[in-house]
């Protein structure tokens, strides 16, 4: 790292961790909304007795001195009410104390005290100050030897210690900023209310962190990699993670599956199963009837829509232009708008209750086509279809023996997406199938969650996981086909 970017970095890392010294919060006295209970049940007392008022007069049935009582303790109650009301607004205009609290060395106010009910309401709060305070004393030390490693490095272009300095000046981001949002979480009961930030002080510890941790990696080459490869590292957890939770979601009960997420699998995936075999969960069937729509339909759509696009791309005939935009403006209609009209149309043909009705049409598939074509807007040189036709080469040989090898990478991109899509439909299937040995996998999934008296959380895991399981086997079989197509296009001749 060079001298002056150095200087630069150690200025706002010292920026950041004076901030941590700065009060960073204060809680306000608030007085005035913890007298809100009282007067609601003042108001309460005045009401009651203003209706017992009434009922006595209209009763007729009291006395005068009896009735003139009860109007001295009406009025009573308005002077107490009042004198309640009075003191808010006195509280209100007055100036406003408050604690004030720094993250070190400090620990928070001992006037402030955990409001149980917004505990036991939400059950999501942990007010586990000494693990507050390590995080804080935590986020302190890993800025402080991210600095030193950074010293100790000297003008070395490339040090393990850069590495080891980046790493730990993520660290210390994270965990300062988890120290600010955790300090606005604290439930504090009144008349204390929640922290209010302050914001100068705010914005030195994180900005001052953020700042050095960005002149840090964008000086040091190796801190850069790094910082790369944990950015990717997060990227692929993010994705992983909400499957796996998913698989062992399919292993646990009900019951735990509602007290919380869990990483680690279960012992219930028999009890899940046996729950599918009672709700007729036949998996057989739902992967026959999936499997014979989503590959079918993917064939027909990569297919013609290739060839279709092949036409567009070779073929420079009249109207080519009106047709491509024609297909450009059925891309932007919704499914949904063309639904009814798709569901008579089938019924008239007598393709309700039968698999053509979502195989056949799959051929007109324009978002495929217009992909299809500024695929081989990029790849394909007419020169080659030329040759062909100048050897003797038919149309249709020449699309299925030079053309489909250039488009592999695209056939298989857009083969993923179709046979996802075509698994994962529901509402067309739903629309189109009555009979019990048609229904697909999604419309089983669906019905699992009719149980009036019992939703079990596990079978549907189960079920979803039976669901997407094919579909992960078709993208890695496939993916390196997509890689491929990258490759293609990034090499430069």
């Amino acid at each position: 790292m060079k001298q002056t970017r150095k200087i630069i970095y150690l200025i706002f890392m010292a920026i950041a961790i004076i901030g941590m010294f700065l009060p960073v919060a204060t809680f306000f006295d608030n007085s005035s909304a913890a007298m809100d209970a009282d007067i609601e049940k003042q108001q309460g007392k005045v009401e009651s007795a203003e209706t017992q008022l009434q009922r006595w007069i209209d009763g007729g049935k009291k006395t005068e001195a009896e009735i003139q009582k009860q109007r001295d303790k009406v009025q009573k109650e308005k002077d107490k009410l009042q004198a309640l009301l009075d003191q808010q607004a006195a509280a209100d205009t007055g100036e406003k104390t408050g604690l004030s609290y720094s993250f070190l060395p400090g620990q928070l106010p001992a006037e402030l005290e955990i409001d149980m009910s917004v505990v036991n309401q939400y059950k999501i709060y942990n007010w586990n100050y000494p693990v507050y305070y390590g995080c804080i004393w935590a986020a302190l030390g890993t800025m402080v030897l991210a600095a030193l490693l950074v010293v100790l490095a000297g003008n070395k272009d490339a040090s393990v210690l850069y590495t080891v300095s980046s790493f730990l000046h993520l660290i210390s981001l994270i965990l300062s900023a988890y120290v600010v949002i955790r300090l606005t979480a604290f439930p504090f009961a009144l008349p204390y209310g929640t922290a209010t930030l302050n914001t100068p002080v705010v914005l030195m510890i994180l900005c001052g962190n953020l700042i050095a941790f960005a002149l840090h990696v964008q000086g040091v080459h190796n801190s850069k990699r790094s910082m790369i490869y944990v950015f990717c590292t997060f990227l692929s957890l993010l994705a992983i993670v909400p499957f796996w939770i998913m698989i062992v979601n399919a292993t646990r009960s009900s019951q735990a599956i509602q007290q919380g997420v869990s990483l680690i699998p279960g012992t219930y995936l028999g009890y899940n199963w046996n729950v599918l075999a009672t709700k007729n969960f036949n998996v057989a069937i739902g992967f026959k009837n999936s499997a014979i729509i989503a590959f079918g339909s993917t064939i027909l759509s990569v297919y013609f829509s290739a060839m279709t696009a092949y036409g567009f791309k070779v073929y420079q005939f009249k109207g080519n232009k009106f047709l491509y935009a024609v297909v450009m403006a059925i891309i932007m209609i919704p499914g949904q708008v063309t639904g009814t009209g798709f569901f008579m149309f089938m019924y008239q043909l007598g393709w309700v209750d039968n698999r053509l009705a979502l195989i056949i049409p799959s051929i007109a598939a324009a978002s495929t086509v217009f992909f299809f074509r500024q695929y081989l807007e990029a790849n394909l040189q007419l020169s080659l279809v030329e040759a062909a036709r100048i050897d003797g080469c038919g149309e249709l040989r020449t699309f299925n023996s030079i053309i489909l090898p250039i488009m592999v990478p695209a056939m298989a991109t857009m083969g993923i997406m179709a046979v996802i899509g075509s698994w994962n439909n529901y509402l067309t299937p739903l629309m189109l199938f009555t009979k019990p040995d048609l229904k697909t996998l999604p419309m089983m999934v669906q019905e699992l969650r009719g149980d009036i008296y019992r939703t079990e959380y596990g079978s549907i895991y189960l079920g979803l996981t039976l669901t997407a399981l094919p579909l992960i086997i078709v993208y890695f079989a496939f993916s390196k086909y997509i890689i491929a197509g990258v490759a293609l296009g990034g090499v430069k001749e």
